[in-house]
């Protein structure tokens, strides 16, 4: 008797501790902005400069984005790239050379194409172009949607800088507003199976 009492209540204790872990939230994702053009380690990146004296002139540059978020440019060095709108940094780089290696200089700095990635149970995995703003939904919809095996409640989207999100897209799909959340350059998704 006193056998059959104790593994009744090991089996509602287990039963709980199971029930607990289920647990879903209801409260949104934490906001993440997207810039599309702030640069990041590993961005592929054109510096040109312009307005220069014909025998003074400085070759086109391309470098990408060092993993310590630096570029290495001619006559300056090492200058900080990463987390900077692309703007501010031509203004930074000019700067740098106006007036120590030249009185008049225009920099001018182009991107090559971005990617995200999905992966996991949905229907064409892969790397997409990230052409401008977009979020979870779309991006799997790029990926011609879920597959019969995904399981919707726990898309991992693990952002460019390492932070994870656990997103219900069945949510999503109900509150986009609330529950949708932007995908960025560099971002990755993962669909899990379903048990």
């Amino acid at each position: 008797m006193i056998f059959k009492n104790w593994i009744a209540g090991l089996g509602l204790l287990l039963a709980a501790l199971a029930w607990s872990g289920c647990e879903t939230t209801n409260s949104p994702p934490k906001e993440v902005a997207c810039s599309s053009d702030e640069l990041q380690a590993g961005d592929s990146v054109t510096v040109t400069f312009a307005d220069l004296p014909s025998d003074k002139g400085l070759p086109e540059h391309r470098e990408r984005v060092k993993d310590d978020g630096t570029l290495n440019l001619p006559l300056i060095g090492s200058v900080k790239a990463a987390g900077k709108k692309i703007g501010d940094l031509q203004k930074e780089i000019q700067g740098l050379y106006v007036p120590r290696y030249y009185t008049r200089l225009t920099v001018t700095i182009k991107t090559e194409d971005r990617f995200y990635s999905v992966g996991g149970e949905v229907k064409a995995p892969g790397r997409q172009v990230y052409l401008g703003s977009t979020t979870l939904l779309k991006a799997i919809q790029s990926c011609a949607d879920f597959t019969d095996f995904a399981n919707q409640r726990k898309v991992q989207v693990i952002r460019a800088n390492g932070d994870r999100q656990v997103i219900d897209a069945k949510k999503a799909r109900e509150n986009p507003k609330k529950f949708d959340v932007p995908i960025c350059p560099g971002d990755s998704i993962h669909v899990p199976k379903s048990l």
